[in-house]
């Protein structure tokens, strides 16, 4: 039979442990395949495996379907061919695998607990400063899209709420929304789609998602807005909605 190189089989051995087989059990199993029914005692010499440590080999590789073993005085090993040995090895590490992922989702059921109720004792104020205008608009677009149940929004920018009118309108079907715009926007816009519409006496642009996310724009012209899950921001811009001097209700027109 012909013997596999020395530099080959060491790339073989890298590759079988890479897949999972140990050092011993890769040695043994790429002489079988050039040396095939043969015993331990020739494998050792072979291989240069301990005595003591061949079997612990041979074992693997007949747990992990690789080799047959023809029990005798002494025992007989016989390789499987590649394909075969390398589907049952596939197989094996599919169900390693599976397992694996199994444990993992169970672990995570375990620690959700730990952080939620984390939580929800102390829950963290964020503020993140957001740059950019097409980065604004998207983010306010999502705070929007994301509300369950109320959306509160200010606009004094004609760009800012031709950008997110579609959203706004289509956000006003689902759920209920109060937006205020500075009256020069008045003439550009679709009041009957909106829905309710006050007139901002000042000129912000804010977006209040459920009042669980508020984002607030420093500086339109700067393109510089904050977001945050301040509540008490958001409790004093939505009674900012509510104060007719701030914004005096329109109705439709």
């Amino acid at each position: 039979m012909e013997r596999i190189n020395p530099s080959v089989k060491e790339n073989l051995v890298s590759e079988l442990k890479a897949l999972g087989v140990s050092t011993n059990a890769s040695k043994a199993y790429l002489t079988l395949l050039s040396k095939p029914s043969t015993p331990a005692s020739v494998l050792c010499n072979e291989t240069g495996i301990p005595d003591s440590k061949i079997y612990y080999a041979l074992t693997e590789l007949s747990k992990r379907g690789m080799i047959i073993v023809q029990e005798g005085t002494p025992n007989i090993y016989r390789p499987l061919h590649p394909k075969e040995a390398i589907k049952n090895l596939k197989q094996q590490l599919v169900e390693s695998l599976n397992e694996k992922m199994a444990r993992a989702d169970n672990f995570a059921d375990l620690l959700s607990p730990i952080f939620e109720s984390s939580e929800s004792k102390e829950e963290i104020k964020l503020a993140y400063v957001i740059r950019g205008r097409r980065g604004i608009v998207q983010k306010m677009k999502d705070l929007i899209s994301s509300a369950k149940e109320k959306a509160v929004i200010f606009i004094s920018e004609k760009d800012l709420l031709h950008e997110l009118g579609s959203s706004i309108v289509k956000a006003n079907r689902n759920i209920q929304t109060q937006l205020a715009i500075t009256r020069n926007l008045l003439k550009t816009a679709n009041l009957e789609e909106f829905g309710p519409t006050r007139i901002l006496t000042c000129p912000v642009n804010i977006v209040i998602s459920d009042m669980k996310m508020l984002i607030t724009v420093s500086s339109w012209k700067s393109e510089i807005a904050i977001m945050t899950n301040d509540e008490a921001l958001m409790t004093i811009s939505r009674e900012y909605y509510d104060n007719p001097r701030c914004c005096k209700s329109v109705g439709w027109t």
